[in-house]
């Protein structure tokens, strides 16, 4: 399966008033992981929406197990799990600077027609490109801003 790692700094903003990242940002650091390794895989959301087909999450889960903090560099790792008829399961890590584990999760994401937003099958262009990747995991380091 397909596995995607980046990196990002993470900015004051993104902070509570304990100086550590709000838990609400994981799940952006999910869509953020799960989104660049689309694209890696040369496939983006954009061009999945232009072919009539969307995914919206449907299910999401976290697990925090160390806060992060202003200024960390943190590695955000994504791995396919699952994609199995209507549905991908992905799995995420958020790791800091010396690898230490600090948040795991997952989401799954349902493709539906857009005209229709019935459940349909994911487009076989979209499944050869995230289940035909045989190298190994892709790693580009970047940071990120969000938005």
């Amino acid at each position: 399966m397909l596995s995607y790692e980046m990196t990002h700094r993470v900015a004051y903003y993104e902070t509570d008033v304990m100086g550590y990242v709000h838990h609400s940002n994981y799940v952006r650091y999910f869509e953020i992981a799960r989104t660049e390794m689309m694209r890696a895989a040369g496939f983006t959301y954009a061009e999945l929406e232009a072919s009539g087909v969307m995914m919206p999450i449907i299910e999401v889960h976290s697990r925090y197990y160390q806060p992060a903090k202003y200024d960390d560099l943190l590695t955000f790792r994504a791995t396919v799990k699952e994609l199995q008829g209507v549905r991908l399961t992905i799995e995420y890590e958020v790791l800091n600077e010396i690898g230490t584990l600090l948040c795991s999760g997952s989401t799954t994401l349902a493709f539906i027609d857009a005209a229709t937003r019935r459940p349909c099958r994911a487009p076989e262009d979209f499944v050869s490109r995230i289940l035909g990747v045989v190298t190994p995991t892709i790693t580009i380091s970047k940071t990120t801003f969000m938005q």
